[in-house]
This record gives C-alpha cells, sequence and structure tokens, in this order.
C-alpha cells in the first residue's frame, strides 16, 4: 500500500494559538491527572501521558508539539505545586524537545504503517533521552534532586509511556484525521 502524499500549510495566527493554548492545556492538565505517584516526591512523577508532547508534534508541527511540552510542563508544576527555579529554563526546554524532535522527523501519514509507527517510536524515544539529562541538570541545579537518581527516575517515568504510548495513540488516531482530510497544516 502506498502512503498517501499530504499537502499541509501554515495556519493563520489565531489558529496557531488556539491550537498552541489546547496541546499546552490538554498536556498540563494530562500531566498533573495522570502523575499520582512521586518517584522523587516533590520533583519526578511517573507521567503515563508522558507521550503528549510527542503525538502533538507529530499531528500539528513542532512548533506546536515544542509548545505543548514546554507549556504543559510548567502549567503542570505551577498546578501541582512542583514549579521550581528550573522549571522555565530546563523542563520548559527539555519536554519541549518532546515535542520539537519527533514533529520534526515524523508526520501524522507516517503513522498510517507499521514502519512508519516504529519509526515515530523511535524518535520519540530519542527525544525523550535527550529531555532526561537536560531535566535532571535543572533538578540538581535548584538541589531537587541529585543529577543521578534524577536521571534514573526521569528514565523511568517518561521513556517507557513515550516509547509505547506515542506510536498507539498516532497509529489509533493519525490514519482517520488524514484520510478524512482533517489535519490540513503543521507549524
Amino acid at each position: 500500500m502506498e502512503q498517501e502524499v499530504v499537502k499541509y500549510q501554515k495556519p493563520d495566527a489565531l489558529t496557531a494559538i488556539a491550537y498552541i493554548v489546547m496541546a499546552g492545556a490538554v498536556t498540563g492538565v494530562g500531566f498533573l491527572l495522570t502523575a499520582p505517584i512521586p518517584l522523587i516526591p516533590g520533583a519526578i512523577h511517573w507521567r503515563v501521558l508522558a507521550f503528549l508532547p510527542c503525538v502533538f508534534g507529530v499531528l500539528f508541527g513542532p512548533v506546536v508539539g515544542f509548545l505543548s511540552g514546554a507549556i504543559g510542563n510548567t502549567l503542570w508544576a505551577i498546578l501541582g505545586g512542583y514549579f521550581n527555579p528550573a522549571t522555565p529554563i530546563f523542563d520548559l526546554i527539555g519536554v519541549g524537545l518532546t515535542g520539537l524532535i519527533p514533529g520534526l522527523f515524523c508526520k501524522p501519514e507516517d503513522a498510517a504503517e507499521r514502519k512508519g509507527a516504529a519509526k515515530i517510536a523511535v524518535i520519540s524515544l530519542i527525544s525523550g533521552i535527550i529531555m532526561v539529562p537536560i531535566v535532571a541538570v535543572g533538578f540538581d541545579w535548584v538541589g531537587v534532586a541529585p543529577f543521578g537518581p534524577a536521571v534514573f527516575m526521569l528514565a523511568v517515568s517518561d521513556l517507557p509511556p513515550i516509547l509505547i504510548g506515542t506510536p498507539i495513540v498516532l497509529r489509533a488516531i493519525a490514519p482517520p484525521l488524514v484520510r478524512r482530510g482533517l489535519l490540513k497544516w503543521r507549524l
């Protein structure tokens, strides 16, 4: 089966802002509601929805993906009471990259085939592996958690959901959206 080629356009400013706000809010509230198990109390929680920035990046482009992770994680930190001086620097950049990188290298139509879903899984995992030490440096810098344990716990909390959840969710939702012509732009 030949993969459909989809032409994407850039959205107008209002549409872009709406999607960025929606993706950031869904990510932040999703992180908050599904992160009840502390691995390092006050810092790292097991996040079953750690794949959300990856999904938004693939569906709507790298900018939306980055801002989904950056805004969503910051919102989660504020609402959950975990905000610290590292949040607007290290967490914002690190978690933002988990949306940016898959958005740069993967497209929604990739999810239609197993090979494309495997590509999405690997690239999303790589984005998570890049994120982990960036966020861990921030935790170490502000004294929330030492670098080594932070790396280990972040890997445990975020990498499995990113590796497993991203391709499963995209395999379920992206092909019907592409077939129906509902994904018209990427930013």
